[in-house]
């Protein structure tokens, strides 16, 4: 797959058409399963049935004819997991030709996690809207400029393109388009931190691994040669230390 592409077309989509053909939903069903082969026994991503996860909500679900359940334990690594998986999903689905939208906010939490016989420690911690995008008016994708986000320790260096991995974490999405993640390039790797805030806080293990992932996936397709890892770091104030991707 063309990652890179793929991250540039995702968008979150917020209105759907109703009927999702069956071999779509067969196909949906495949990516799931492909997703959980490759996550760790913390994390598991289901399918609902139709119906299950549109319900009206205090500031608003997207209302989509299908969801996904992440489902995970509450520990920061686990919910990382998830946003590195989840969004991973989420891409193969836009390879799809179907429109996605991740919706943290989930008051009816044990509601949702009924019927899907969840281990003890385990909970619906994200959904994932999908389905056929319906045509209406484009919206501007909003982000941070490049000078916001990134630190460049040793310049830009151009025996790798800085600029396309900087811009795969950027188009990155987040709880209320928060953009927590900083990156600092240096000559031994790329370090990947967070400035969360205070607003949506809880979120930030999730949107941390949503950027992992288009990191490293940029990384692979750059040809990159390297493995995340934690390793040691600078320390820039504010920062909170996420990963590493260290060259090798």
């Amino acid at each position: 797959m063309n990652w890179l592409q793929l991250i540039e077309r995702r968008i979150s989509v917020r209105q759907y058409e109703e009927v999702v053909a069956e071999a779509t939903l067969a196909r949906v069903g495949q990516i799931c399963e492909h997703i959980n082969s490759l996550a760790s026994p913390e994390v598991v991503f289901r399918p609902l049935p139709p119906g299950q996860g549109r319900v009206r909500i205090p500031l608003g679900r997207v209302p989509a004819p299908r969801y996904i359940a992440a489902v995970s334990s509450g520990q920061q690594e686990a919910l990382s997991d998830l946003g590195d998986r989840g969004q991973r999903l989420v891409l193969h689905l836009t390879s799809a030709g179907l429109g996605t939208c991740w919706q943290g906010f989930l008051p009816d939490r044990q509601a949702l996690g009924q019927g899907l016989e969840l281990e003890d420690g385990r909970s619906v911690n994200a959904l994932l809207a999908w389905g056929l995008s319906r045509p209406g008016p484009s919206k501007t994708r909003r982000r941070l400029p490049p000078e916001k986000i990134a630190y460049f320790a040793e310049g830009n260096d151009p025996r790798y393109p800085w600029r396309t991995v900087l811009e795969a974490v950027r188009w990155a999405p987040s709880a209320l388009n928060r953009q927590p993640w900083r990156l600092w390039f240096g000559a031994e790797g790329i370090h990947l931190y967070a400035r969360p805030g205070f607003i949506a806080r809880s979120y930030t293990p999730i949107e941390m691994g949503i950027a992992r992932c288009h990191l490293e996936l940029a990384c692979r397709q750059l040809a990159i040669a390297g493995q995340l890892m934690t390793a040691p770091h600078p320390s820039p104030q504010g920062w909170q230390y996420w990963v590493s991707y260290l060259f090798t």
